[in-house]
């Protein structure tokens, strides 16, 4: 095999030098309260990302452990040197920290933890305080260099250090919020397979910066894509359709869909022709923007910069729906349903978060953003309209006692058909709704829900 195992150990230390300073005056020596210890949070850099010092090893980030200062744009923070005794746990929260290799925000919040005593807080930290093992231990364990996983695997270019990079890229998407809802055992299965498809890699002489890894939720398999380097790349020379999902943009007099077309410089859009530019993760042209939060190369979604939010797609998203839903869509599953239910005022959007909490035996716990909820029923089937076109939907037959409720917009059931899957986000028409826009977004992740609800609603 061209991929060689633990190839060496680099014996690592670290020298902590206080010098008194000459000239005939004297110092005053530093107390150790005030001596600091500079921690580096990595995937890539994280900028923005909140530290706490877990004080009692419980793996919460309780009141009062959370420091005041955030990581710079190196994805490091100073912090006391008497609490570097403690476990470190770093804070990702979508929408606020960055991570320097993505061109887009942070859709997702998820925790990294390291042990006492750690300078770097990683993807492979958190694994071994998981596990409760060693560094070295995880090292054997994942087939990965021992040196690479326990320093920055960043800021080296040798082959050892790019496989752990992209290791940590692919690891990132699978953490949870909360370090304590993470499955231990699944997400050791699912880390393992990275790894030996990172190897593969190595083997077929693949530059490992080029590409990404990726899971399929629906052949629950990992899948290597290219890289994306930056939004410019994804855009230019192609063209989308532009689908926008605002009740009252469209009661305003505007298209539901657009054709958009790029060159090197400019975008064709509504029959104009336009110079763009973009700043991160933001294309700007004319006196309008557009504010990315998902980027791939299936599709791009988008705030405009009236908080319209749209996806870009190659093809309208009904011709890119998949193989029709079965139960395990949802069965089990806390999905959240968010959609603008305001079809008159032409000025602002009114958008509804719903959080559908499904079991497996056919109820549903329906909550409506700041409503208490209720119990519903669902299942899915086949069901057909007036016109004897059968679809299969998601059916959730609201009861009679809450069939009134204005945030549902006086709706009794949702008769969801899913006409575009990501593991982001969904799309489903809803063959309930008197909308002008019957398409509504399913997210089961509760952070990126919240993120687009937020900044739908104009709300930090």
């Amino acid at each position: 095999m061209k991929y060689v195992v633990l190839l060496k150990h680099i014996t690592l230390f670290t020298c902590l030098c206080i010098a008194g300073c000459g000239g005939g005056g004297s110092s005053i020596p530093e107390s150790k309260e005030s001596v600091k210890k500079v921690i580096t949070v990595i995937d890539g850099y994280l900028h923005n990302a909140s530290i706490c010092i877990d004080r009692n090893s419980n793996s919460i980030c309780d009141v009062g452990e959370k420091i005041t200062e955030k990581t710079n744009e190196l994805g490091q923070v100073k912090i006391d040197l008497k609490d570097a005794q403690y476990p470190l746990i770093a804070q990702i929260t979508a929408g606020v920290t960055t991570d320097s290799d993505k061109a887009t925000q942070l859709e997702a919040s998820y925790e990294l933890i390291a042990p006492a005593n750690a300078d770097f807080i990683t993807p492979f930290s958190t694994l071994a305080v998981l596990d409760d093992i060693s560094l070295l231990a995880l090292s054997a364990k994942l087939n990965v260099n021992y040196d690479a996983i326990s320093t920055d695997y960043i800021a080296n270019t040798e082959i050892e250090f790019k496989a752990a990079h992209l290791i940590a890229r692919a690891i990132t998407p699978l953490l949870h919020e909360k370090l304590g809802d993470n499955d231990r055992l699944l997400l050791n299965e699912k880390v393992i397979a990275i790894s030996e498809l990172v190897a593969e890699k190595i083997n077929a002489d693949v530059d490992l910066s080029t590409i990404e890894i990726s899971f399929d939720d629906i052949q629950k398999v990992f899948y290597s894509t290219p890289k994306i380097a930056n939004l410019k790349s994804l855009i230019v020379d192609k063209s989308f359709i532009y689908s926008i999902y605002s009740n009252h943009y469209i009661a305003n007099g505007h298209f539901y869909d657009m054709d958009a077309s790029f060159s090197d410089k400019t975008i064709s859009l509504l029959g104009k022709e336009t110079t763009f530019s973009f700043a991160k993760n933001i294309l700007s042209y004319g006196d309008s923007s557009f504010e990315f939060l998902i980027a791939n190369d299936k599709f791009m979604f988008s705030f405009a910069q009236d908080n319209t939010p749209g996806i870009w797609a190659d093809d309208v998203l009904i011709d890119m729906a998949t193989d029709p839903i079965e139960n395990s869509f949802v069965a089990g599953k806390t999905i959240f349903h968010l959609r603008d239910i305001n079809n008159s005022n032409l000025n602002q959007a009114e958008p509804i978060l719903t959080k559908l909490v499904f079991d497996d035996e056919g109820s549903v716990i329906v909550t409506p953003e700041g409503e208490e909820g209720f119990i519903a029923t669902w299942e899915v089937m086949d069901w057909s309209d007036l016109n004897n076109n059968t679809y299969r939907i998601i059916y959730i037959d609201f009861p009679l006692d809450q069939q009134k409720r204005a945030r549902l917009r006086n709706e009794k059931s949702m008769r969801l058909e899913v006409i575009f899957r990501s593991p982001e986000i969904s799309v489903a028409t809803n063959f309930s709704s008197i909308a002008l826009i019957t398409d509504n977004f399913l997210i089961e992740n509760e952070s990126l829900a919240n993120l687009i609800y937020n900044k739908w609603r104009n709300k930090d």
